[in-house]
């Protein structure tokens, strides 16, 4: 009967010789990924942790609106990221889930770099502080610095996905801007919702409601003190 084994294997030679083969495929992959790895990481130098972020989630086409802060696309800025600093990349806000986004440099594809671990942000002129980060009792989210001095002004936009339900009305009034790709045969948008607050200097924080407020509370913020 050992025989017979022996005979077998020594007649499928080049069928053990092809399995153990496959055998090591998995062991040169690791190799190969490993040796990519390291050109990927020399490539992103210091920029590596962010880029260890997963591929921000796709909202599709069908709707008006856009789920961004703004329409101005992605702007250079700085990130503080998990207490380090990286300045000069492209970054936009995910204004439904509150995340900050990364364009890979010569890529489509888009990073979701969360929220939690992302302490302000620069994005061309605008900064964006997360103040329940630091401390302040504010719902979750990234906040605009509109005017400091004397305590400063800040603004949350926040994105609602929505649905027309009246179809005698469109959605226009509602998603914050002049859409140019507007259609009216598409009933689901962006609600455009901002929410306005003063932090005073004695760290005390004021809801702004209505635009006088908005108005009154910048002027005092940036009045220069007279002796």
């Amino acid at each position: 009967m050992g025989l017979l084994v022996y005979l077998y294997v020594v007649k499928h030679t080049k069928i053990l010789l092809t399995a153990i083969g496959l055998l090591l495929v998995p062991e040169l992959l690791q190799a190969q990924q490993a040796s990519d790895y390291e050109i990927y990481a020399r490539a992103a130098g210091p920029d590596m942790p962010l880029l260890r972020s997963r591929v921000a989630d796709s909202y599709g086409n069908y709707f008006n609106g856009t789920y961004l802060a703004d329409t101005l696309g992605f702007l250079p800025g700085n990130i503080s990221f998990e207490g380090k600093t990286y300045e000069n990349l492209p970054l936009n806000l995910d204004a439904v889930l509150q995340h900050v986004l990364l364009q890979q440099e010569g890529s489509p594809i888009v990073l979701d770099l969360g929220r939690d671990r992302v302490e302000a942000f620069t994005r061309g002129s605008k900064t964006y502080v997360n103040l329940p980060a630091i401390g302040y009792s504010l719902p979750a989210g990234f906040y605009e610095l509109m005017a400091q001095g004397h305590g400063a002004v800040y603004k949350r936009v926040n994105k609602v996905f929505s649905h027309l339900v009246d179809l005698n009305h469109d959605a226009k009034a509602f998603i914050g801007y002049d859409d140019p790709y507007y259609r009216s045969d598409i009933f689901d948008y962006y609600q455009h919702k901002e929410y306005w607050y003063w932090i005073k200097e004695d760290g005390t924080i004021q809801r702004l409601r209505n635009k006088r407020k908005i108005r009154s509370a910048i002027q005092t913020v940036q009045a220069r003190e007279t002796h």
